[in-house]
């Protein structure tokens, strides 16, 4: 969307003059459903053929271009504005004949792997500067890392858990973890430390919490995926086993399903740490 386009888009709809307010609420002009998304989150303004990115002191910050945004800051064609688990890519259009140019291109950012369009100055993933040694992939079609909507999910949790807003803190991550489970009902691989990460933060919640919704979840999904849980959470799966005596059961019956299958001495020895939380007879 450019400042051409904005100015259209405030004329035809008798939005107040220079802003575009994004959040969650239903009264901003544009609406996004995203719990890590504030009610009134951010805005564009429009002033003198400029359009300026403003956050509005939100929860969870805005980021420009993998920059955190703290101070008003000027769009440019192709940056990339990320607000909660949402990117949004900034256009500037005008009524000028533009040359022709191949689509498609992708880059590979050099410092932490991720794909990104060809032209932004720095990757969106982790902000490091683009360089001219980095891959070009043309015609290909890839998925960015949800790396940095997990981190930003694991932020928001840990301040939940905290503040002791634990509903809050299970319907972010019921997003997570149907994304998830979305995800790996349609692909024959699966991202094995989004399991992790999400399993760590649902045991957490269930130990606070001493629920067993999220170490039925934990426990069905690694048993469904035939994957032993990583060795840096068995004291997660300890602390929830504490809580109370269902929350053990799930975890020793996921041990036991997992001991049938060939593994390697450090699956084995997880999977031993798991079936030790059983209580002695």
């Amino acid at each position: 969307m450019s400042r051409f386009r904005l100015r259209f888009l405030l004329q035809e709809f008798d939005l107040p003059v220079g802003e575009v307010l994004i959040g969650r609420s239903p009264d901003c002009h544009i609406t996004i459903e995203d719990p890590l998304i504030s009610r009134q989150h951010a805005k564009i303004v429009v002033y003198e053929g400029r359009c300026t990115l403003v956050d509005l002191h939100s929860r969870n910050g805005s980021r420009l271009n993998g920059r955190p945004v703290r101070d008003p800051v000027d769009l440019k064609d192709a940056d990339r504005i990320r607000i909660g688990a949402q990117e949004l890519v900034f256009f500037e259009m005008s009524t000028e004949k533009r040359s022709t140019r191949a689509t498609g291109a992708m880059r590979l950012c050099s410092h932490c792997g991720s794909p990104y369009a060809e032209g932004a100055e720095v990757c969106p993933h982790c902000a490091a500067p683009a360089t001219k040694e980095e891959d070009t992939m043309s015609g290909v079609v890839v998925e960015p890392r949800r790396a940095w909507v997990l981190e930003l999910v694991g932020e928001v949790l840990e301040r939940a858990i905290a503040a002791g807003k634990t509903q809050e803190a299970a319907r972010i991550l019921s997003r997570a973890a149907d994304e998830f489970s979305e995800r790996a009902r349609h692909d024959t691989t699966f991202d094995v430390r989004a399991l992790a990460q999400i399993s760590e933060h649902a045991l957490r919640l269930a130990a606070t919490e001493r629920d067993t919704q999220w170490v039925r979840w934990v426990t069905e999904t690694h048993a469904g995926l035939h994957s032993v849980p990583a060795l840096a959470l068995v004291p997660a799966f300890a602390a929830a086993a504490a809580a109370n005596d269902e929350s053990r059961a799930l975890i020793v019956g996921l041990a036991r399903t997992l001991s049938g299958q060939t593994l390697s001495p450090l699956e084995a020895s997880v999977v031993s740490s798991l079936q030790s939380l059983a209580p002695s007879s």
